[in-house]
């Protein structure tokens, strides 16, 4: 084949020069509405920040990229607290029947929602019962327990009410430390025959069928020995023959559950052995619910958790296995390795690990979120939060993140950090955990335990989140012990954090003519992407926007900027809004836009087009002189054969 000259198309490619450059000038846009282009993927979740090495759920990271320790996934439910009635000490348990949340816990009276203690009080002893859709106390039922109540349960025809705890009298009968009211026909009325007697508290209470599981403290059942365990037949109180036995130093059951076909039950507490056995059966076991013999669980391998200062808390379950919280002031990982929650199958096998410092005490699974309360105050070995200063109304301490959400998912390979005080280093497990999901109620912390805590137990259901304990605020306001947190679905969310003179934003004229305005980066307790907005003068439209998910522990600057504007004076306002339309608006002093600054934009604007059509000549007369190299050695190839 003959081969071309390379200077005919050299030739082509400048006579059509001049065209090329008419053809960009007349595409080029006069004006940019803003420069601050919007980064959010179809989602509407911000790329620039590194959420694009996450998916859905938090996901893992991609390659040599650190996680991003917050998924950008919308949190179900709104940090939002419903107007809820309170009481005047602590709740332990809670449970949802139909429209009926049952309270115990340990409490001489019950208020109405935004009431001071003292005012509005009526009389509730350690039980009452509340609307779950209205938040208001149910007059017609007030039974008295003479001891605090700990847990409730309820049979499976969902007739009968079961509530344990460290009560000996139910509305001066006796009931020692376990009782059954008939809820059929109302709200509760109590079952007088039901009367099995324990020597001590009752911690946690399961139904399955016509068996009632119990844990606890006591170490006998109607007169027989029973080591912190038991079972009994759910319609008369009877002992059945079921044993397991819980030992150790303050041996106790904290938490107990069944699983979803009866066959084996779950327990958790501070015990050091089961059956004599310790792997399993140190601060958890499972049980076969037909004999109470100890099952495989290798989960019990790995997290050791248990003794004086150490326990597993609370226990949920679903089709998929169980879920369960720790903590621990042991300070030795001898004893207690794990402070968080997990989760595992039901053949004892570890699914994921959640270790962020600090106690944890309830947990709520749903299929994609886990909600949990507790005090975590670090979560850096799964890229969350570090330890934070934070000043309360009980003065300054580690931030305490008071309840919190996950994915319900393996996401993220835990990392070393600087692991002391006697925390576990889990980077060496093969365990993943769940991703954070931007969703923090604030809780102030109570007194009525002497432990300063905010919340014990956690509930979700499809309406709402369900949090008792000893708290005394929730989002600022009065509201102890009880709280309702709603679906987000039509409900107010809460606004961005923080006030206008937090964003620190600042105006400046650029060289080139334009105005820049930088800030720094606020966050939301329920919203992980927030929408910000420049806008000029008192005109409706910005200027320029941009979605940013940064996290509480990591403010970030940015900027946006006015391209469009004019020679003269200009006033500004930096927009802050989450998706309900909440804002935090900031004004920004009159600033001076020179007209050297515009004779220098007209200068760009000018040299834009002619820079971008050398380049477009070069890339052409490049990509001209590539084809005749490649026609060249296809001529080559040819003269070879």
């Amino acid at each position: 084949m003959r081969r071309l000259s390379t200077f005919p198309r050299l030739a082509i490619i400048l006579a059509l020069l001049p065209l090329l450059l008419t053809s960009m000038v007349v595409l080029t846009p006069a004006a940019p509405v803003a420069v601050a282009q919007e980064k959010a993927d179809a989602d509407g979740h911000d790329q620039s920040d590194g959420s694009d090495n996450v998916g859905d759920n938090g996901g893992d990271a991609a390659a040599g990229a650190d996680p991003v320790g917050q998924s950008s996934q919308e949190p179900m439910y709104t940090a939002a607290p419903l107007p809820t009635v309170q009481i005047d000490g602590v709740a332990w348990g809670q449970l949802v029947v139909g429209d009926v949340v049952y309270v115990v816990g340990s409490f001489n009276s019950a208020r109405p929602a935004g009431a001071h203690a003292g005012q509005q009080e009526v009389p509730r002893s350690n039980i009452l019962a509340y609307d779950i859709n209205t938040g208001e106390l149910i007059e017609d039922f007030a039974p008295t327990l003479n001891g605090a109540g700990r847990s409730l349960a309820l049979s499976e025809d969902g007739k009968t009410l079961y509530v344990a705890g460290e009560f000996d009298r139910v509305n001066d009968e006796w009931h020692s430390r376990l009782a059954a009211f008939d809820i059929s026909q109302g709200r509760g009325t109590l079952i007088s025959s039901f009367q099995p007697v324990f020597s001590t508290t009752v911690k946690d209470i399961a139904v399955a069928g016509d068996t009632l599981y119990v844990g606890g403290y006591f170490t006998t059942v109607n007169k027989q020995k029973r080591s912190r365990l038991a079972a009994l037949k759910a319609s008369t109180g009877e002992l059945l023959d079921w044993t397991a036995s819980a030992e150790g130093p303050n041996a106790q059951v904290y938490a107990i559950e069944v699983s979803p076909d009866h066959s084996k039950v779950v327990v958790g507490g501070s015990f050091s052995s089961v059956n004599g056995s310790s792997k399993p059966g140190y601060g958890m076991a499972l049980l076969s619910a037909s004999t109470g013999e100890v099952l495989p669980m290798p989960a019990n391998d790995t997290v050791r958790t248990a003794g004086e200062k150490a326990a597993i808390f609370d226990i949920a379950v679903d089709d998929a296995g169980f879920y369960a919280t720790a903590y621990s002031a042991a300070g030795h990982l001898d004893e207690a390795n794990l402070e968080g929650s997990f989760k595992a199958d039901w053949n004892g096998n570890l699914i994921w690990l959640e270790p962020c410092h600090g106690d944890t005490y309830g947990i709520a699974p749903t299929k994609e979120t886990v909600y949990t309360v507790g005090h975590a105050h670090s979560c850096e070995t799964i890229y969350g939060f570090p330890n934070m200063p934070e000043v309360r109304k009980d003065g300054s301490h580690p931030l305490y993140v008071r309840a919190m959400a996950f994915t319900n998912s393996p996401d993220i390979a835990i990392r070393h950090q600087g692991v002391a005080d006697g925390y576990q280093d889990w980077s060496t497990s093969g365990l993943k955990s769940p991703t954070i999901i931007g969703w923090y109620p604030d809780l102030e912390a109570g007194k009525a335990t002497k432990m300063s805590q905010a919340a014990y137990k956690v509930d979700v259901t499809d309406k709402y989140v369900l949090m008792v304990g000893e708290f005394i605020e929730a989002d600022g306001k009065v509201q102890q012990g009880i709280v309702r947190y709603p679906r987000r679905a039509g409900q107010p969310t809460l606004p961005p954090e923080g006030k206008a003179e937090t964003l620190g934003a600042k105006a400046e004229v650029t060289t080139s003519g334009s105005v820049k305005v930088s800030f720094t980066a606020t966050w939301d307790r329920d919203d992980p992407t927030l929408t910000y907005s420049l806008y000029r003068d008192d005109e409706t439209t910005p200027v320029a926007t941009e979605k940013i998910s940064d996290t509480r522990w990591a403010l970030k600057s940015h900027s946006l900027e006015d391209t469009t504007c004019s020679p003269g004076d200009h006033t500004y306002r930096l927009v802050v809004s989450d998706p309900s339309g909440n804002t935090i608006t900031a004004q920004i002093p009159s600033l001076t836009v020179p007209k050297t600054a515009q004779n220098n934009k007209e200068k760009d604007k000018k040299a834009k087009p002619a820079a971008e059509a050398k380049d477009a000549a070069n890339n052409a007369d490049q990509g001209g002189n590539q084809q005749v190299a490649d026609e060249d050695q296809a001529a080559d190839e040819e003269d070879d054969n």
